[in-house]
């Protein structure tokens, strides 16, 4: 059997099944024939919508797959191919998403009561579950290090932020008709999960014994029955946020927000950061678009907060990074001697993503340290984060010591010239505005967390172990500085 004679026996039967199944029950349903293409009109949107999403989210990732050895096909199996991947593959793309997707909207006429879990509604419920995606991502990372583990880690890596996005927005939408939600899921999974095992079991494609674990659950790959479930699941979810009407809602009122465009930056600076280990050769291309993504989320923030006095700091902040860097290339003072070689634009020989560096992690340091003492704890937040940052920039071949240190390749004193280049900047900069002390830029301290963290997982995935380890030790260390309960200690101490 070929790659198309298995559409036309599994897939391309189900796809008209479920038209003439979601037409009977539609007209059955909607009893205003007048109404039938409105009522129709948006589903359907919504639908190809999905379908558009899937075919340009996928492309890339199951290019790199097909091109990797991770899955392929043997010769005569499929028409032709576009870059790595066949035809029939793209075609995949669109036929599952309209499946699962019909399926969906046809369950929606008999499943239409309200029956959201009780801890769906909990205000911390959406943030909860967008982190546990998010974590399960930084899994999927560490997961790709290892060569059995690299096509389950390659799926959660690739599909993780976009359920953490869906859910983080409308986890509680989602849950709102529970049964809808399982049944849709789990029906065209488990279809799939059959049509795949037979298809693997006929040689119409082939899944890498080498990227797997080898776990089998009934002859199947496990690696291929998480990718069906985890689609399926980005599908259903995805279509119950476009027809939920309050998610329309929830969207207005968030673009309506106070700092939304600078928040949204954010998240696709920590979503640039994902991919970053793994594609090796691209590292420069990945570094440079999440400096960029951060020093921008970043100056959005501190322009909300102080307004045009913004773009001062921001160039002070630049001169400073321009002049210390010069100093320190020059003369070896404060961080020793270095010579940069990273790719990319510079000014007068500084890289610029050094440059958008020193103006995106000096502020969030500001931000992540408690306000008393902030001139001299500032700067060791900077020192936390250099821990990680430089063995892994030496490690790219970004820039050089010479004498190379024993940390990595980095000597003591850059982390030396660090903290006291970050005194004098900081307080720079809190003499020229007092006003980033205040709580408006706290919210950035989830900006260190996650830097911390996603730095920690490269390393990890570089191999640098113990600088992941120490990285990790002196961000969680800082961060210790400002939670809730260490804070309440300090009160109850000071009350007694």
């Amino acid at each position: 059997m070929t790659y198309m004679q298995f559409h036309l026996a599994f897939t391309l039967p189900a796809v008209a099944a479920m038209i003439v199944w979601y037409l009977i029950c539609f007209r059955t349903q909607v009893f205003d024939k007048g109404k039938f293409g409105a009522l129709m009109r948006w589903p359907v949107i919504a639908l190809l919508a999905h379908v558009v999403m899937a075919v340009l989210y996928t492309t890339p990732w199951d290019n790199y797959l097909v091109a990797n050895g991770v899955w392929g096909y043997p010769a005569g199996k499929v028409i032709a191919t576009i870059g790595h991947v066949p035809i029939e593959e793209y075609l995949f793309f669109v036929l599952q998403t309209v499946i699962t997707g019909l399926f969906l909207l046809t369950l929606r006429f008999r499943f239409k009561e309200l029956n959201a879990p009780k801890v769906a509604e909990s205000r911390i419920f959406r943030p909860i579950v967008a982190c546990v995606f998010v974590s399960v991502a930084a899994l999927g990372l560490v997961l790709t290090n290892v060569s059995w583990g690299s096509y389950l880690g390659l799926i959660l890596v690739w599909a993780c932020p976009i359920l953490a996005i869906q859910w983080g927005f409308g986890g509680d939408l989602i849950l709102r008709r529970t049964k809808l939600w399982a049944v849709a899921l789990s029906i065209p999974t488990i279809y799939f999960w059959l049509a795949d095992r037979i298809a693997i079991g006929l040689n119409i494609w082939w899944i890498s014994s080498e990227h797997t674990t080898g776990i089998l659950l009934l002859g199947l790959p496990l690696e291929e029955a998480v990718f069906f479930l985890i689609t399926n699941l980005m599908v259903v979810s995805g279509m119950l946020l476009v027809l939920e009407p309050e998610s329309r809602a929830r969207l207005r009122e968030i673009l309506k927000t106070p700092g939304f465009w600078w928040k949204a930056t954010l998240v696709m600076w920590a979503i640039s950061m994902v991919p970053t280990p793994l594609f090796p050769k691209l590292f420069p291309l990945f570094s440079y678009l999440s400096t960029a993504l951060l020093a921008i989320g970043v100056f959005g923030a501190v322009k909300a907060l102080i307004g045009n006095k913004a773009f001062v700091l921001a160039i002070v902040t630049i001169v400073f990074g321009v002049a210390i860097e010069l100093l320190g290339t020059r003369t070896g003072v404060p961080f020793g001697n270095y010579t940069y070689s990273a790719p990319g634009p510079t000014i007068f020989g500084v890289p610029i993503l050094v440059i958008l560096g020193w103006w995106a992690f000096t502020i969030v340091a500001i931000a992540a340290a408690p306000d008393r003492g902030i001139r001299w704890l500032a700067p060791l937040f900077l020192v936390a984060w250099d821990l990680g940052l430089d063995p892994l920039m030496v490690h790219q071949g970004f820039w050089q010591f010479d004498p190379a240190g024993r940390y990595f390749g980095v000597p003591i004193s850059n982390f030396m010239g660090w903290y006291v280049a970050g005194v004098i900047l900081v307080s720079i900069l809190l003499r020229i505005e007092p006003r980033l002390r205040c709580q408006g830029l706290k919210s950035l301290r989830i900006v260190f967390v996650t830097q911390g963290f996603l730095m920690v997982v490269g390393l990890i995935i570089f191999k640098l172990h113990a600088a992941a380890l120490v990285g990790f030790v002196a961000i969680t260390a800082l961060t210790v500085l400002w939670t809730p309960l260490t804070q309440k200690i300090r009160l109850l101490r000071q009350s007694t």
